[in-house]
């Protein structure tokens, strides 16, 4: 059977209309807060108080229901409820309890007389469930009283009935995304659910939504990359370090950081307009306070720490600042590390020359990723008051599944940036290509277009970082990068597409016409008989790369095509400036 309380109320709010009939509203009870980790933990939890103000007269003999979704509610309820003549608004002092004014703006704040609350006293008559599955608690007005003074206007209306706090199971509660509730009320003679016809269900609001909601949940960590790792590594200086911003070759930056933080996420209301409850969660877990566990960043980039030289690279290649990081292991592709808090930033600086063999290892262009694995404890003595002071304990909040309870929350990969790479620039002035139908087709003109890699030691005559470039460094303990290529294909009429190729300009020779061509069909520019100018990237030192360009007609006839290989030329990827 589907839910009524299943974010639509329909079947119940049975049309009918008639005088006299009685409501409750709920907006004074207000929603509690959990993350989803402190609920995982939770085998009991309370609500906050449950409290409805009567919008009706009421006499005694009438009956008021409280509906509670799906069977999570435990106990709480009590037995019986009084609310005393003139305790919650009283303007004339009838009660004798001083003058207390009605709410500003309510039913009960007029001039035509004074206002004074009528006493009332509810008694528990039964827990029984509706043909949902629903939780019914059913209270029945058994005594009403007041002065009965024709100076005063004593009356029900806006009596706060203040319930307390109701036990839940928690498991459920997270089963079923929460409890919503409503309040419905029925005349002595026409008790539900032996009559339902003509009175109708008198809910807050139909179709049921969250304004009725004595939970909501969410996660309690996200990832925040604040500042993102940038940088262009300079083949001039053998892709060790960076190519300063509009600076001529030979200007190198020689670090790169990044900031982020594993961050505490807002209750689902924030953002709300006029939410009293947007903002902190009522309940959260705690991070491990064991240095062996806290919160473990990876940051994961193909090869992109392969340069590192150091067996324990913190204070060096890698710096932490913030939030008490330790290195815990790297390889060429991962970099672990540990910090103690959330809602702390954390930075992170690469110093490419911390060490010689590191500053003389090539680095890798590519992208950061960086992900968290966030180990946390809870206890009685946190979860009562946010972990905000030790050893406070307000074990009516709930019951633990254990103390203490662990768990841990993996926070996925998340973009920090990148490294990009300049390189050496070949221009090839002319390419025939045939039209071409369909993939793989034969077609009269083949190119043949080949890179060669000399593999050159950057190590016998470059330059230490900071010196003149007059004396030997130590060859490369790592030379394991991927030089990538980057072609730039000009048409007739002078429009420009870019393609990176997925083949490497490793030490060797490469063939890169199929590539090519294959990139130029999937694009759609060979429907037709094509001129085309290539410019060659190569992500590697001008002069280890060579570029050999020709064109084959019918197998046969083959034409050699002049290029500017011979030039130690430089260009940039990635919408970078050009340097000649």
């Amino acid at each position: 059977m589907t839910n009524m309380f299943k974010r639509s109320l329909v079947a119940l709010a049975i049309a009918g209309a008639s005088t006299g009939a009685m409501a409750a509203d709920v907006s004074l009870t207000d929603t509690t807060y959990a993350t989803d980790e402190f609920m995982s933990t939770m085998e009991q939890i309370l609500s906050k108080n449950i409290v409805l103000t009567l919008n009706d007269e009421y006499k005694e003999g009438d009956y008021i229901y409280l509906r509670l979704e799906d069977g999570a509610y435990i106990d709480g309820a009590p037995d019986q409820l009084t609310v005393g003549f003139g305790e919650q608004f009283d303007e004339g002092d009838f009660a004798g309890n001083g003058v207390i004014p009605a709410a500003a703006g309510s039913y009960n704040d007029d001039a035509d007389a004074e206002d004074v609350n009528k006493g009332i006293t509810l008694d528990f008559v039964a827990e029984t469930a509706d043909d949902a599955g629903n939780t019914v608690l059913i209270y029945r007005v058994t005594n009403i009283f007041g002065d009965e003074n024709t100076n005063s206007n004593d009356t029900t209306y806006g009596i706060n009935l203040d319930f307390g706090r109701f036990n839940f199971d928690a498991p459920v509660v997270v089963a079923q995304n929460g409890v919503m509730f409503d309040t419905f009320s029925r005349l002595d003679d026409q008790p539900w659910p032996t009559n339902t016809n003509p009175w109708p269900f008198d809910t807050v609001s139909a179709p049921m939504t969250d304004n009725t909601q004595l939970f909501k949940m969410g996660p309690q960590f996200y990832l925040d990359v604040e500042e993102e790792f940038e940088g262009e590594l300079d083949v001039w200086d053998f892709r060790r370090t960076f190519r300063t911003p509009g600076a001529s070759h030979g200007n190198q930056d020689t670090s790169s950081s990044s900031l982020f933080w594993v961050r505490t996420t807002d209750n689902p209301d924030t953002g709300t307009l006029a939410d009293d409850n947007a903002g902190e969660w009522d309940f959260v877990v705690q991070v491990d306070s064991d240095v062996e566990e806290q919160i473990e960043f990876t940051l994961s980039g193909d090869n992109m720490f392969g340069w590192i030289d150091s067996a324990n690279p913190a204070g060096l290649e890698a710096v932490f600042s913030g939030n008490s990081c330790a290195y815990i292991s790297h390889t060429a592709s991962v970099l672990n590390f540990r910090c103690a808090s959330v809602d702390v930033p954390t930075g992170l600086l690469f110093d490419l020359v911390a060490t010689m063999d590191s500053a003389q290892n090539p680095k890798q262009d590519g992208e950061f990723t960086i992900s968290a694995n966030v180990n946390w404890t809870h206890t009685t003595t946190q979860y009562t008051d946010g972990g905000a002071t030790d050893n406070v304990n307000f074990p009516e909040d709930g019951v633990l599944l254990e103390s203490p309870a662990y768990g841990e929350t993996s926070l996925s990969g998340l973009y920090a940036g990148e490294w990009t790479v300049n390189g050496s620039v070949t221009h090839i002035p002319y390419m025939p290509y045939s039209a071409q139908s369909e993939a793989g087709e034969i077609v009269p003109i083949s190119q043949i277009i080949y890179v060669t890699n000399n593999s050159r030691d950057p190590g016998f005559d470059d330059a230490v970082v900071g010196g003149p470039n007059d004396f030997d460094g130590p060859a490369p303990e790592n030379n394991n990068v991927d030089r990538i290529i980057w072609v730039e294909v000009m048409e007739e009429n002078g429009d420009t597409t870019t393609f990176e190729l997925d083949a490497l300009a490793n030490p060797g020779v490469t063939a890169i016409a199929g590539e090519i061509r294959s990139a130029l069909f999937n694009a759609g520019m060979l429907d037709r008989t094509r001129f085309l100018s290539l410019t060659v990237n190569v992500a590697d030192y001008p002069t280890n790369v060579s570029i050999y360009s020709a064109y084959n007609v019918n197998g046969s006839d083959r034409g050699w095509v002049q290029n500017d290989s011979v030039r130690t030329d430089m260009d940039l990827y990635r919408n970078n400036d050009i340097i000649d």
